[in-house]
């Protein structure tokens, strides 16, 4: 933890943060030599939970994990996870502030059920299904539950549970697998109840939209144009001077635990 006031250093190789650093010049400054005492970037490509563990064994204060992959079997060891320090997730597709606008706009009205349509190149399907695991997560606040489904060549369909004070809440998903090489996916998710939200995530378009309907009509949450990276790094600056936990990386687990459940069927 860094008391008010001061620079926190950041050990960053990935441009993007690099230059988000610019503009958080006042609480935050690139460090190049050590991870000792500084906020470790890692990048979520390849053994990127083996990196985590070497930042917490190197001395850093909190890692910033920028858009993982999914884990193999056997990469769930309890000993590289750095629990002692805070873990700010850099997912693209779930911002956090987004997440806040959202259940912001239901005014803590649980949804009764969620319905998640998704589509992307083969390649990018994990994180798409990911995401959308995710986001329902989120709008229906709790761990969700693999119950059935069925797979093609061209599509991927689960009916998910969640449970929230002993009572179930079905979530659909439906993954549609679209040609083409162009990074990113489509989702579009719909939370059904008293109040109506809507998410649509066009990552090749860079759109991210939430609208809720209610009887007072529709809400538009506000546009967010900070970049990940800077919203990223101002979190973990956050993290770190108020000393308050992380959900991220145990929000991460458990939705990649459902969705390699997905990506088995």
């Amino acid at each position: 933890m860094t008391s008010a006031g001061r620079r926190l250093p950041v050990f960053a190789h990935l441009p993007r943060y690099r230059a988000a650093l610019a503009q958080l010049s006042v609480s935050a400054g690139l460090v190049v030599d050590d991870v000792r005492g500084a906020v470790a970037v890692v990048p979520g490509s390849g053994d990127w939970w083996q990196a985590m563990g070497a930042a917490r064994a190197g001395g850093a204060v909190a890692v910033v994990l920028s858009d993982p992959g999914m884990l193999p079997p056997g990469a769930m060891d309890g000993s590289l996870w750095p629990a002692d320090l805070p873990v700010i997730v850099d997912r693209p597709g779930l911002r956090a502030d987004v997440i806040v606008d959202s259940m912001q706009a239901r005014r803590s009205s649980p949804p009764r059920m969620v319905t998640i349509d998704s589509a992307a190149p083969a390649a990018g399907m994990a994180g798409i299904i990911l995401d959308g695991v995710g986001w329902a997560r989120s709008l229906m606040g709790a761990g969700l539950e693999l119950r059935s489904g069925a797979s093609t060549p061209g599509a991927t369909m689960a009916l998910l549970e969640a449970r929230k004070a002993g009572a179930g809440m079905p979530a659909t998903l439906m993954a549609t697998r679209t040609g083409g090489r162009r990074p990113g996916g489509l989702i579009r998710l719909v939370a059904h109840g008293e109040v109506r939200t809507e998410v649509t995530i066009d990552q090749p378009a860079g759109l991210v939209r939430v609208e809720t309907g209610g009887e007072d009509g529709v809400f538009r949450a506000p546009i967010r144009y900070e970049e990940p990276a800077r919203l990223a790094l101002r979190r973990a600056v956050e993290a770190c001077t108020s000393g308050e936990p992380t959900p991220d990386l145990a929000d991460l687990l458990a939705d990649m635990a459902v969705a390699a459940d997905i990506g088995a069927l």
